[in-house]
């Protein structure tokens, strides 16, 4: 069995062939080597100047090779380690999405799936889903040291298939954020403490929890899978999350305390004492009623 190439110089010429939008990349790093690549975005290789980069990048085996993401195609990156979740959302993808013969494997579980783009979807992160779509890129061929193998297409790869093949399914911005919604609803998104309104953006642990409130009909579980999402990173927004929003809907103290305890994951980058701390602030404060001056009826003369 022939092993799959992984270097820019083996590939780049056929692939410029299909029509797809090569360009050298550093094996170690998997970042772009060269300058000027967002270039490929919006235009193809010209023949001469992609003979040139070839004998730019030398030796051979430190070059793996990227894929300019061009706005004909939509290359859908599943960033998802756990397997159950991965499993999930290969199966949601090919119900939605159909069954693309492109399919690039890195470091399994994770996938990136390759369509065209019938119109409409440009590039977006929404982690752990990332869209490319006439910006961005991707290594197609390259050697993975995690999973100590070159990169993978177990079906066909774009040196089978040309970028505009009618094989391969056609994607629409609807499908597309079908899929997104029903993928959120199982695989936890990767959270960012604020937002500035943008559509498409990452969720904030607040959106999450009451987007799971309204799935699950409860917020006690929205809670327990927001806790039970809580990594290094993010531990503090989440735990303030979750109390200021059991604060705001009148939680008692006891019942917030009994989840932490059962599902909070970031107990070894936060302490005990700053979530009892979090939980005094996020109390309401009880003020007295402000007091009404009621002016004494007069007896009469200045001094009445």
């Amino acid at each position: 069995m022939t092993s799959p190439p992984f270097t820019f110089a083996a590939v780049a010429q056929p692939l410029a062939k299909q029509r797809w939008r090569p360009f050298p990349g550093h094996q170690a790093s998997k970042t772009p080597a060269m300058r000027g690549w967002p270039g490929l975005n919006g235009a193809e290789w010209d023949d001469a100047d992609l003979v040139a980069a070839i004998g730019d990048y030398r030796p051979d085996d430190l070059f793996c090779c990227c894929l300019a993401a061009q706005p004909e195609i939509v290359a859908i990156d599943l960033d998802i380690v756990d397997h159950e979740n991965a499993a999930f959302a290969d199966r949601l993808a090919d119900n939605i999405l159909g069954r693309t013969p492109l399919v690039r494997i890195g470091f399994a579980p994770k996938q990136i799936r390759v369509y065209r783009n019938s119109g409409g979807i440009h590039s977006r992160k929404l982690h752990p889903l990332e869209i490319f779509s006439g910006s961005g890129q991707f290594i197609a061929y390259g050697w993975h040291e995690k999973a100590d193998r070159p990169y993978i297409w177990p079906q066909c790869s774009p040196l089978d298939v040309s970028a505009d093949r009618d094989t391969v399914p056609s994607l629409t911005l609807v499908q597309l954020n079908h899929f997104a919604t029903e993928l959120f609803k199982v695989v936890p998104r990767r959270l960012l403490p604020t937002r500035q309104n943008r559509p498409g953006g990452p969720q904030t642990t607040g959106e999450r929890l009451n987007m799971l409130t309204t799935f699950h009909g409860s917020w006690k579980r929205a809670a327990a899978i927001v806790l039970g999402e809580a990594v290094e990173g993010c531990r503090n927004d989440i735990a303030w999350s979750v109390i200021a929003s059991a604060a705001g809907r009148g939680i008692p103290d006891e019942f917030v305390w009994e989840l932490f305890e059962k599902h909070f994951r970031g107990w070894s980058g936060i302490s005990e004492l700053q979530i009892a701390s979090m939980i005094e602030r996020a109390r309401p404060v009880h003020r007295p009623s402000d007091m009404t001056f009621i002016v004494p009826k007069s007896t009469g003369g200045i001094n009445g």
